[in-house]
């Protein structure tokens, strides 16, 4: 390599660094402010009504995957327009998804009030919150689909590489939401401020889109894909929403199968544990986001070259997934307990079967968005379907012989028959070179992070009081595991002195 190639390689990978750190930030904002309000809130409103709170937004997730996969189609399909140079083409796809999210916005508001009665039908809440889980899901539908507009235009900025753009619409909503959540909550409001707060939040993230988008939407976008063109992309939106719902499956399986089988008292333990160990373990998934885009670009302009470059990228995802799952098995059980506190309960052994479930998973994500920039969701969509069969047989089963950790067990077993069935399936899309197992010193290393923390993690919690000084003292743990093994890395991969 001549020095002019490695400093536009060095020069790449930093933009790569930086364009997923900014989607972490736009996709972690969300999640942030739910799980630093989740003890507030429960603290505040009562139990009964925190279940209520967690179901509405655990239905706005699983609304927000009835978008007939036109928000997948903004980010793929504009990055093939880009690929090929083609602005007509973007400004076509645009406006044929927002056709259909109006179209989508009017149908669930209208159809709010039997929304929440399915709900309330189906979840057993007390007498004294049932109005206002009513109010809730009558307007969920509504928020899901603003939060879906929203998501299209942030779509729209990934797919040109506007990252930042991206960011400071997500962390700008989720400011407004936050205030929001604590006037609610600070004024006594409740539930209904609580709603209050969501709707300010999801009407922020359209107008923060509409501003950052402006010039695509007012220049470019003036008619409708071509009948030609109408094929080729809702066959991919119908199968890419498949993925989707498939992917929020995974994460809201376990609180919706303990509160229809377990009832809704046993459930709100599922129901504050499951966002937590999720966000916390598919994080590193965001960082993907920059591939997709880079992929979708390529699928434009050369396909032929996807396989080789996600062979390259999945041999990097597995030097940083080892040492991240070894970090989060030693933390996380321990931190979630005195996190919740004694309202939830002792969760420890919960979260860490729950986390095991997540992280196997993480393992096909490279593979993942290689299938969907190769426009080929389908595969995806057939790997989730297995999990989300053997998640609902298993998981009922172990749910009425063995409560909330059976549950989570199953999640496990599901989780490895999904990466089964996605790297058989995908034989004839990936390359040869793609790499599945990593070198035995990156599972040394893992192992030892893991002993480290999960050590530590037990004497700290087993010596400290209170949930402040716990937490931080389990950040600091972690933050020294981390770091011995990054300097570790970086030793490793440092050139050898010339004598």
């Amino acid at each position: 390599m001549t020095a002019e190639a490695a400093g536009a390689a060095v020069a790449g990978a930093g933009t790569y660094r930086r364009d997923a750190a900014l989607v972490a930030i736009s996709r972690m904002a969300p999640l942030g402010v739910q799980l630093m309000a989740t003890p507030i809130v429960l603290a505040n409103v009562g139990r009964d009504s925190f279940t209520a709170w967690a179901l509405m937004m655990t239905t706005i997730n699983l609304m927000l995957t009835a978008d007939l996969g036109v928000v997948g189609i903004m980010q793929r399909y504009h990055g093939v327009a880009r690929g090929r140079g083609d602005r007509e083409l973007a400004g076509r796809i645009t406006a044929s998804v927002l056709v259909v999210l109006v179209g989508l916005l009017v149908l669930v508001t209208l159809a709010g009030p039997w929304i929440a009665q399915f709900v309330l039908a189906v979840a057993d809440f007390p007498p004294s919150v049932q109005d206002d889980a009513y109010l809730l899901f009558r307007h969920a539908g509504t928020l899901a689909v603003l939060q879906l507009l929203a998501l299209a235009l942030s779509s729209y900025l990934a797919a040109h590489s506007r990252f930042l753009a991206v960011a400071g619409l997500s962390v700008g909503a989720r400011t407004v939401l936050a205030i929001g959540i604590a006037v609610a909550l600070s004024g006594g409001h409740g539930l209904p401020g609580l709603l209050l707060a969501s709707y300010a939040d999801a009407a922020t993230a359209v107008l923060l889109g509409v501003f950052l988008c402006r010039a695509h939407l007012f220049t470019e976008v003036r008619r409708l894909t071509h009948r030609a063109e109408v094929a080729d992309l809702w066959a991919y939106a119908w199968r890419n929403q498949a993925s989707a719902f498939g992917f929020v499956a995974q994460q809201q399986l376990d609180f919706l199968m303990a509160t229809v089988l377990l009832g809704s008292t046993v459930a709100a333990t599922m129901g504050a544990v499951v966002p937590l160990t999720s966000a916390v373990c598919l994080a590193p998934a965001v960082l993907l986001t920059p591939l997709f885009t880079q992929l979708s670009v390529q699928a434009g302009a050369d396909p032929a070259g996807l396989p080789m470059a996600a062979a390259r990228a999945e041999h990097s995802w597995f030097r940083i997934i080892l040492p991240f799952g070894a970090l989060v098995l030693g933390l996380l059980p321990f931190a979630a307990s005195p996190w919740f506190g004694p309202k939830v309960g002792d969760v420890r052994v919960l979260s860490a079967v729950l986390a095991l479930g997540f992280l196997l998973s993480l393992t096909n994500s490279v593979l993942a968005i290689l299938v969907r920039a190769a426009g080929r969701p389908g595969l995806e969509s057939r790997a989730y379907l297995v999990y989300a069969a053997v998640k609902i047989v298993v998981g009922t089963v172990l749910a009425l012989t063995t409560g909330l950790v059976g549950l989570a067990a199953a999640g496990l077993v599901a989780a490895a028959a999904m990466v089964t069935v996605l790297r058989l399936s995908t034989r004839d899309v990936r390359s040869h070179a793609m790499v599945v197992h990593p070198p035995v010193r990156f599972f040394a290393m893992a192992a030892a992070l893991l002993a480290c923390c999960a050590g530590g993690s037990w004497a700290v919690t087993s010596l400290v009081d209170g949930r402040i000084a716990t937490l931080a003292l389990l950040a600091v743990v972690g933050a020294v595991g981390a770091s011995v093994v990054a300097v570790t890395a970086l030793r490793r991969q440092a050139p050898t002195p010339r004598r």
